[in-house]
């Protein structure tokens, strides 16, 4: 059965309302070239993933706090201010199927957006004082920018193992979903236990949340998808179908690869290379550890009583093996 956005969201429907509020209230500013930005960013209609988990998370034992909307919103503002960073770093002209904001007010000013948006968040971890919390989020925006970086390093030298690549994944991208969840429980509740397995649960579904996104750039639409398929391919960036068909094939076979991705989205290229990581069981492999990682992220929450909100936790752990974008 095809899981809706819709039904996950149902058991934290006001809160989410809420926090939309507060998100739009937080990105306002007395400049008005910024305001136009925001106010493009806002009429982006993302799935809102992160501050979706981290209220899911809250309603596990008990209601959202002013402080769980609070890092609901900082959590959303880093994340996209990582977004808008990265269409600069990969000269990305769409965004979610609409023109990214590089392509429309270029570099200069995306940059210094993206830096805008880090620090209404700074300004959130302030008003939430926790040091337990302001602990776990700095942690968390090292480990965002070590990831991007990193990425482009092993690009450049040509060094993406499997291990690095679970390393790379962990830091640019399930480490937020990780802080996002676990800064959900401790705004509602005191156990440790808790937060730890809130944490494990955001980790395992931020890896399966990122092998699902590499594996559009072998089986999605561009109209789906909302953002040129082959992207990575097309940059290098090597993920794990590739990683698993590296170690399949001569070092010959790896060299043909490599030149093939180097000419871009060539068709002919990309075709072949497709055929290539599916016949040596690349997206078979990646398929495996997608389902491994999901059923780790399910298994953490069984310490939980069975309410609405762990059910949609549950849920959209599956909605990320369906998801078509």
């Amino acid at each position: 059965m095809k899981i809706s956005l819709n039904d996950l969201i149902r058991p934290v429907h006001a809160e989410f309302n809420a926090f939309q509020h507060e998100f739009e209230d937080m990105l306002k500013s007395h400049v008005f070239l910024i305001n136009q930005v925001m106010r493009y960013v806002v009429a982006q209609k993302g799935k809102k993933l992160r501050p979706l988990l981290l209220l899911l998370a809250a309603k596990l034992r008990g209601e959202c706090a002013s402080d769980t909307y609070r890092a609901a919103c900082l959590v959303e503002a880093l994340h996209t201010a990582t977004l808008v960073h990265d269409d600069v770093v990969d000269e990305a002209e769409t965004r979610r199927g609409l023109p990214s904001i590089n392509s429309i007010w270029r570099n200069k000013v995306s940059v210094l957006i993206g830096d805008y948006l880090f620090s209404k968040a700074l300004i959130n971890m302030v008003k939430i004082g926790n040091p337990k919390l302001l602990t776990l989020l700095s942690t968390t925006a090292e480990k965002l920018v070590t990831g991007e970086i990193d990425q482009i390093d092993r690009a450049r030298s040509d060094s993406m193992t499997e291990e690095a690549y679970f390393q790379m994944i962990d830091d640019k991208t399930a480490s937020l979903l990780a802080a996002g969840c676990q800064l959900g429980i401790m705004t509602s509740s005191e156990d440790e236990a808790d937060w730890q397995a809130l944490h494990d649960y955001g980790h395992n579904f931020g890896i399966a949340f990122q092998l699902k996104d590499d594996l559009f750039d072998f089986e999605g639409r561009e109209s789906s998808v909302g953002k040129p398929i082959g992207l990575d391919l097309k940059h290098n960036m090597v993920t794990l179908p590739l990683i698993h068909t590296f170690s399949q094939i001569t070092p010959a076979e790896q060299k043909q690869i490599k030149r093939s991705l180097s000419k871009g989205k060539d068709s002919a290229n990309q075709k072949m290379v497709l055929e290539l990581v599916k016949r040596t069981g690349g997206l078979d492999h990646a398929k495996l550890r997608l389902r491994e990682f999901s059923d780790r992220a399910i298994q953490s929450l069984e310490r939980f009583p069975d309410t609405a909100a762990r059910h949609s936790l549950i849920q959209f752990v599956e909605f990320n093996i369906q998801r078509e974008k």
